[in-house]
């Protein structure tokens, strides 16, 4: 027997009454409530259990606009189709970028109607053999400033959560000049940016057309490669990359570009753990001391927040006590300055594939480890056992 589509209508500029008579009149389409504007919609999103959400509206200003993304929001997991009774200039872009996952003319004959809404629901299952959200690691990996080795850290934590086992996928934030790309051998023949102005609905599906694979199984979604693309990502589409990746992912890595711009505040908003990545000098120093503060004034967890200190071997007179002094806090993992690092970032292959047993190797697998939804691999014991012994003879000490 067919499953029934249980829809939920809302109502913008247009005549309720006329907008029912308008809708399908399949057995497996059942209308579940009808409302008009925010408040109802709210409640009824609230209060009621539906597969469908559609919005109908004239197309003229931005009511119509605001109830898709009211719906998208409170019900991000259900798919919400725009019906319009006409196409003004911008209202399909706006629509589709409040998460509208396809803009219909309205009326139409109910027939076709029933086919774009059971379309749509095709495009967005229920059920079925998907990861639950929970399950999913999303890991940002932070650095006040430019230079530390935040894509270093990413690109070689992501490929050893892959010899863990874990589906992981990199996401390359750093928009306008991201360098996960050559870090890792890739050609950048898709990118985020086409991705953003692909329009219509994002899936699985979708996403595994606009991701690169890489030797090691990771999976990559690399920045846009123009400066002037990075305008067409936002963060609706960086909310929705994120849910659907969620369903498919064990780990998701996110390269953050300096600072903390609006894209890199909606990434720690939808994290599970943060990796604040600096280098062992002063001035580096002040910069994630500054970073740890403003997560703390965001009301981050501290502990889900690993601090990493790249170039830990550098003689430059600083020692691990001036670290925790500078810090509050001791370094999770030092990667010590070794001239395979930049060899391997030439080559395009990430240290832990390229050098897997020099030392800046061992470090990464163990952050990595810190994270992986698998146990530690045959071999890799010594890694785990001989991490803290390793952290204590970069600053000389036993």
């Amino acid at each position: 027997m067919e499953q029934t589509i249980r829809a939920l209508v809302a109502v913008d500029d247009l005549d309720a009454v006329e907008v029912e008579r308008g809708l399908p009149e399949d057995p497996s389409f059942q209308l579940v409530g009808i409302v008009r504007g925010h408040d109802e919609l709210v409640r009824a999103l609230h209060n009621l259990e539906f597969d469908v959400v559609l919005v109908a509206s004239s197309g003229n200003g931005d009511r119509g606009v605001n109830l898709i993304d009211v719906a998208h929001r409170n019900e991000p997991g259900t798919p919400v189709l725009a019906l319009a009774t006409t196409s003004p200039n911008g209202f399909l872009r706006r629509a589709f970028d409040a998460g509208a996952v396809d803009v219909v003319r309205f009326p139409q004959p109910k027939e076709e109607l029933f086919f774009t809404v059971s379309k749509a629901l095709a495009r967005e299952p229920r059920g079925g053999p998907r990861r639950s959200s929970e399950d999913t690691r999303l890991i940002c990996v932070l650095g006040p400033k430019g230079g530390t080795g935040k894509t270093l850290t990413t690109c070689n934590t992501a490929v050893g959560l892959a010899m863990h086992g874990d589906r992981v996928l990199v996401v390359d934030l750093d928009l306008q000049f991201g360098d996960v790309a050559l870090t890792m051998g890739l050609r950048p023949d898709k990118t985020i940016y086409d991705l953003a102005v692909s329009g219509g609905s994002l899936d699985e599906e979708k996403l595994a057309d606009y991701v690169r694979s890489h030797t090691s199984g990771v999976d990559v979604l690399l920045a846009p490669s123009r400066p002037d693309q990075a305008s067409a990502i936002t963060i609706d589409l960086l909310r929705n990359v994120y849910q659907v990746a969620r369903q498919r992912y064990d780990a998701i890595i996110v390269d953050t570009p300096p600072g903390f711009t609006a894209e890199v505040i909606a990434t720690i908003d939808a994290s599970t753990d943060l990796v604040m990545v600096g280098m062992l000098d002063s001035l580096s120093l002040k910069n994630t001391k500054l970073g740890l503060e403003t997560l703390q004034l965001m009301e981050y967890p501290t502990e889900q927040v690993r601090l990493v200190l790249n170039r830990a071997q550098s003689r430059v007179g600083i020692t691990q006590g001036d670290v925790v002094a500078v810090l509050g806090r001791e370094p999770d993992v030092l990667v010590p300055s070794d001239r395979e690092i930049p060899r391997a970032v030439n080559e395009g292959v990430p240290i832990v594939q390229a050098r897997p047993q020099s030392v800046p190797a061992e470090a990464f697998r163990e952050l990595a480890a810190l994270f992986a939804s698998a146990p530690v691999p045959v071999g890799a014991a010594a890694v785990e056992n001989g991490g803290s012994g390793s952290r204590r003879r970069l600053f000389g000490r036993k």
